[in-house]
């Protein structure tokens, strides 16, 4: 099995006996804002986005209700579908994995889980999506907010 194959269920295994299954947000945010940055730069937005949407229609989940109850227990953040029409969504995070906290830094940073969003809205509703970030922690707003335009 390669990289490329692993699913969640074989992400979640550990084996950590002292530090077990949790790490800071630090850690995560170095990997995610100052790693992925260095080494794709202006890229790395997209990238992510694309990483993130591959994500979301790999999770198995059939319905919004589902994929809002993952985001929370694997605490990516408190999300809530704030909008919906026959075109579009609007989901606002709470509590943001990548961003909440943050000072503003004068730009939108939530590329990953705006992909995510997309390809699980994609898979659940069986229609193309593309999901762009309007408000974030990190351009001093209390959240995110991603609308989801489906095609």
């Amino acid at each position: 099995m390669g990289i490329a194959e692993l699913t969640l269920a074989d992400i979640a295994k550990t084996n950590r006996k002292t530090l077990g299954n949790e790490a800071p947000i630090q850690v995560f945010r170095m990997i995610r804002l100052i790693g992925m940055h260095k080494m794709l730069g202006e890229g790395a937005g997209y990238a992510l986005y694309a990483a993130g949407k591959d994500l979301g229609a790999a999770l198995e989940v059939n319905s919004v209700a589902e994929f809002l109850d993952l985001v929370q227990r694997l605490k990516i953040g408190i999300p809530q579908v704030t909008a919906s029409a026959e075109d579009r969504l609007v989901v606002f995070v709470e509590e943001c994995i990548t961003c909440s906290g943050l000072p503003d830094v004068g730009e939108m940073v939530c590329h990953l889980e705006s992909g995510i969003i997309a390809g699980a809205v994609e898979r659940i509703l069986k229609r193309p999506a593309r999901s762009a970030q309007t408000k974030s922690s990190s351009m001093g707003f209390n959240g995110c907010e991603f609308e989801v335009h489906l095609f």
